[in-house]
């Protein structure tokens, strides 16, 4: 057994030894059970349907507030550059570096309606849909198109390696980029060595925020408090807090954790029935399990969308709409996967609508599968049903599935003290936000450096700018901002840094440290690596 196998346990408190027996090779699935209806529990916490789902989600200020170094603090942040580093510590070897930030995005594209036209017909749309779409751009767009315009700019980060001593050096270096996995395909850096792209290896950090109440910001009263919604980095600073002591970076180039060898007992709910017509006294048929749950027990749940729990006496409920043909979960199976004492007197109850309130009960049901299995197998099967949903390129899901471990791990149901975000144990929040939460990426990378030469490496990327919504009322509204640190997480001794503007006649520049002059076109400056941090913020250049 691993030892994140072990720390689960711990967590879970003591479990018999029979649980810890190998998981039979072949699973032994028990005839359907026979469920009794029973009426609602009683004095419970209400937890209203998919609730979470829409609390804010951003970290940032609403008010476009100021902060270190004179930069603002955008409600949307989009974390700095970072500077190239390594693994191993050497003085021998020193670091020149030249950035170039290049604004050729923001320059305007036309897009044509024909352009569309063409590319709906690509993604398989039919003659006869291909025409509809025609006349409908031709509605949107009479000009024949429209100007296509981009925030993000490409960045250029090259950098001198010299290794001054008399041996040659081996070095393992490391690119860092914040991103999620979402974005990852766009904001990728390609790293290059003397101007040859060599192998890489992608490595990452675990969610780099935290969370916070559901009122957001730096709450300070007991009753604001909590862990309902994320809240994202929101400053360079913050990632200056997060990488220092090299812990973040530790985990990252860690051995990724594993569920395999924990033993969990399944219930696998298939083919609900119910009221063939959804009526004005039926709106929304729901099957209802409710349940005991042991104190020490976790429940991980899939496909479920309403909860009712009850701590003190340990009286639970799990509830979900009956989908019909037309609906995205219609055919799907549902799941409860136990960790620990199993559960005691299930009990599956119809009801005419999903709120816990209610009492009347139709005829419902659905097949009920037990059996037992390894908990890594049981979310890996799970996780694979959920991609036929939601997709991603077949070289990210094991990357999906492991941060979606991480996260389960880190801040959820398995970590011990689970975000009150992910406390109802729904798998599918879990696999969703572990694509979505931001993190340190590190790309690596093997390099030689000939004793007496120098060594050119490069990173080409492109980067997204942080910036305020365009409903919010505060004075960045329109304002976009790009920042980078100088020397953070990077023990290379630096001889010098120095930043290129290419503006393109793009912008014009409403707060900076970096020193550029437009109007004088010193697009050409030192940086002081003792600095830290330099920003650049914008707006688009009236024509």
């Amino acid at each position: 057994m691993s030892r994140e196998s072990e720390r689960l346990f711990d967590t879970l408190g003591e479990i018999g030894e029979g649980m810890l027996a190998p998981v039979l090779e072949q699973r032994q699935t028990s005839q359907p059970l026979k469920w009794k209806r029973w009426a609602a529990l009683a004095a419970v916490l209400v937890l209203g349907v998919g609730l979470w789902r829409f609390l804010p989600r951003m970290g940032g200020s609403s008010s476009g507030g100021s902060g270190s170094s004179g930069s603002s603090v955008f409600m949307s942040y989009a974390g700095p550059v970072f500077p190239l580093a390594a693994v191993e510590e050497t003085k021998q070897v020193t670091a020149r570096r030249e950035i170039t930030l290049d604004f050729s995005p923001w320059e305007p594209v036309w897009i044509s309606n024909e352009q569309q036209v063409e590319a709906y017909t690509e993604r398989g749309a039919s003659a006869e849909e291909a025409e509809d779409y025609r006349k409908q751009l031709e509605e949107w767009f009479p000009d024949g198109g429209y100007e296509s315009t981009s925030t993000d700019i490409l960045v250029r980060d090259d950098y001198l390696l010299t290794n001054t001593g008399s041996a040659d050096q081996t070095l393992t270096l490391l690119y860092p980029f914040a991103s999620n996995l979402e974005g990852l395909e766009q904001l990728r850096p390609q790293l290059t060595v003397e101007g040859e792209e060599g192998e890489t290896a992608l490595r990452w950090g675990g969610y780099s925020g935290g969370f916070q109440g559901p009122l957001g910001g730096d709450l300070t009263t007991e009753t604001e408090k909590g862990s309902v919604n994320l809240r994202q980095l929101d400053s360079w600073s913050q990632y200056q807090a997060l990488l220092t002591d090299g812990s973040y970076l530790s985990q990252a180039l860690g051995e990724r954790e594993t569920l395999e060898g924990i033993p969990v007992t399944v219930y696998r709910f298939t083919d609900p029935w119910g009221p063939e017509e959804e009526t004005e006294e039926i709106p929304n048929p729901t099957i209802r399990v409710t349940y005991r749950q042991p104190e020490k027990t976790v429940v991980l749940s899939h496909g479920f969308h309403g909860m009712s729990r009850n701590e003190e006496t340990g009286e639970m409920g799990q509830s979900f709409s009956i989908p019909q043909p037309q609906e995205p979960r219609y055919g799907k199976d549902f799941y409860f996967i136990v960790i620990g004492e199993d559960l005691e007197e299930m009990e599956i109850t119809g009801y005419n609508t999903g709120g816990w309130d209610t009492t009347q009960q139709v005829e419902a049901g659905v097949t009920v599968e037990r059996y037992q299995g390894d908990l890594d197998d049981s979310l890996r099967q799970i996780f694979q049903e959920y991609l036929e949903e939601y997709a991603l390129p077949s070289a990210a899901e094991e990357m999906w599935y492991q941060q979606f471990v991480e996260l389960l791990l880190s801040s959820g149901p398995l970590s011990g003290q689970s975000a009150e975000r992910y406390a109802s144990g729904w798998l599918e929040d879990l696999m969703s936000e572990a694509k979505a939460v931001s993190r340190v990426f590190y790309l690596e990378a093997q390099v030689t450096i000939p004793a007496g030469e120098t060594l050119q490496v490069t990173a080409e990327m492109t980067k997204n700018a942080s910036y305020d919504y365009a409903c919010a009322k505060t004075e960045n509204r329109g304002i976009y901002g790009y920042d980078l640190v100088t020397t953070l997480g990077s023990p290379l001794a630096w001889e010098s840094q120095r930043a290129v503007l290419e503006d393109r006649g793009q912008i014009e520049i409403v707060r900076q440290n970096f020193g550029f002059d437009l109007t004088e076109g010193h697009k050409m400056v030192e940086l002081d690596p003792e600095e830290g941090h330099y920003y650049l913020e914008v707006r688009r250049k009236e024509k």
